[in-house]
């Protein structure tokens, strides 16, 4: 039962960063591309819909940082795992 638990939380850690990656890149991109066609469309609200993309842009970026802080987290909880956190942050 205990390999169950510490192999499902090796696969949760090893999906955890990919997947954030990839959910980040086409977020940003909807972002980016939303605020182009806006601007083209409304070059007066430039400012404001460039404030709004901005905000936009560090709350996913900050969600695809937070996938590496859980990353770290479920790491560390693997047999093992403090030891190579400890390796990993210390550039070994």
């Amino acid at each position: 039962m205990l390999g169950i638990y510490f192999g499902l939380l090796a696969l949760g850690a090893a999906l955890a960063v990919p997947i954030a990656a990839i959910g980040a890149g086409i977020g940003e991109g909807m972002i980016f591309s939303a605020a182009i066609s806006g601007i083209a469309r409304q070059p007066e609200a430039e400012g404001r819909i460039r404030g709004l993309m901005l905000v936009c842009f560090a709350l996913v970026e900050f969600l695809a940082i937070l996938s590496f802080v859980v990353f770290i987290i479920l790491l560390g909880k693997l047999p093992g795992g403090s030891a190579t956190v400890q390796q990993m942050l210390a550039g070994h």
